[in-house]
């Protein structure tokens, strides 16, 4: 083949190749392959895309239609970008840089034979056992198997059995909240209010301190207000703390739907390689640290707007704020609103912290006592304090943390949030030994 030939060949190869280029690359085909679970439409982006479309075909029309020393030199170029690109791929190849599918934890619930075998109102199946069984156990914290067992008890809550009836010279906390409170990935006696109850026994001397976790996964401020109001205070607590996390504002997932923590917990157990990923290590990289950045600023973008004064989600959970405020103080049961953060770049530029903020000034301006626990980690950027690498729940550490921050909270603020104790302790034993908490 003459050499001219041969060049005309090359270019208009490389023309069709950018006019097809330019049309699979739109919006359609990246939701399709590259942000499956999501959808583009942020204007910017539409706008970007369309930017690309046009230059891949109008640079390929002009490579396949006109001739000259300058289109030659063009095509030669992006000959000499594909080259490269292949040059990438086999250093990626050799150095085994690739993207990362961490398989997510697997839950199994265990039933007893012959027992419940339908969720409690506002609650578990009783007596039920989640299993949780994770890939590794980097801190060797785990049961055999990786595993780790979340029991409940009659009621449906994960904790241990409790009489309706309080017990004599027994000063009783109530928790509401969802996973971080329910312990996921968590043994029972590292979580924060079984923490809470050890460290309150020596604050109340003479009396037991009983705590009820009726924390569940996927709760939101609305369900806890309405389990309060169904079962909650037939327990007669002496204290209620209501442990609020960031995305308690979103709806409420059951069943198979597993509500989503973090967004570095999303990208990195939900995503999936696409059809190309499996032959390019360069893309599937690429893909995969595209989707992680994208899907962070979305994330925050969404939980941040949830929090704005006008927001639906936003409104509803501060009404069901003000409902558990007015049902505690028309029993005359102390209320504290407990923050927790989601554990990302707590020493820096925090994402959440207007969230913070929000819920705060919030409870402030209605009376209700509340403890931000974001300070209580500022010494931590995060990763340091998860249940596993898959798993940005709070571990055994982070629980403890918590719990020392909330004994001395009460500790400084007893003289409201513990006035109950003050008569139980009059009649109770009168200075003995401390009672250990159960």
């Amino acid at each position: 083949m003459p050499r001219s030939e041969l060049r005309s060949t090359i270019r208009r190869v490389i023309g069709a190749s950018l006019i097809i280029a330019g049309l699979a690359l739109n919006k359609w085909t990246l939701e399709a392959f590259v942000v499956p679970d999501g959808a583009i439409e942020t204007p910017s982006v539409n706008l970007l895309l369309f930017a690309i479309n046009l230059t891949l075909v109008t640079v390929g029309a002009l490579i396949w239609f006109i001739r000259g020393e300058w289109v030659t030199n063009v095509a030669v170029s992006l000959a000499s970008l594909a080259v490269a690109l292949l040059v990438i791929e086999g250093a990626f190849r050799l150095l085994g840089i690739q993207a990362e599918y961490p398989p997510p934890r697997i839950d199994r619930v265990l039933r007893p034979p012959d027992g419940p075998t339908e969720r409690a109102p506002h609650a578990f199946v009783p007596l039920a056992t989640v299993r949780t069984t994770y890939a590794s156990d980097p801190r060797g914290y785990f049961d055999p198997g990786n595993r780790i067992d979340h029991v409940h008890n009659s009621a449906g809550w994960r904790d241990v059995e409790h009489s309706i009836e309080k017990p004599p010279n027994t000063f009783r906390i109530l928790g509401l909240g969802d996973s971080y409170l329910w312990g996921q990935g968590v043994r029972y006696n590292d979580i924060v209010l079984t923490r809470l109850g050890v460290l309150l026994a020596d604050q109340l001397p003479g009396l037991a301190t009983e705590t009820i976790n009726t924390g569940i996964s996927g709760a939101n401020t609305a369900s806890q207000r309405d389990l309060l109001q169904d079962r909650g205070l037939d327990y007669d607590p002496d204290l209620i703390i209501l442990f609020y996390v960031p995305n308690d504002v979103a709806e409420r997932f059951s069943g198979d739907r597993r509500q989503i923590e973090f967004f570095v917990n999303y990208t990195s157990i939900y995503q999936r390689p696409d059809l190309l990923s499996n032959y390019s290590y360069l893309w599937g990289w690429a893909r995969q640290r595209f989707q992680m950045s994208y899907k962070a600023r979305r994330y925050v973008k969404e939980s941040v707007a949830a929090f704005v004064e006008d927001d639906r989600k936003w409104e509803q959970s501060r009404r069901a704020l003000d409902a558990i405020r007015r049902i505690s103080h028309e029993r005359g049961i102390p209320l504290l609103v407990v923050i927790f953060p989601f554990f990302h770049n707590l020493d820096g530029e925090y994402p959440f912290q207007v969230v913070h903020d929000v819920v705060r000034e919030y409870c402030e301006s209605v009376e209700i006592p509340v403890l931000d626990l974001r300070d209580s980690y500022r010494d931590h950027q995060g990763p340091e304090l998860w249940v596993h690498p898959t798993d940005q729940h709070p571990n055994e550490i982070a629980h403890d943390i918590a719990a020392r921050a909330i004994a001395e909270y009460l500790r400084v603020h007893a003289n409201t949030l513990l006035s109950r104790a003050e008569p139980l302790s009059a009649s109770g034993s009168g200075g003995g030994e401390p009672v250990s908490a159960r």
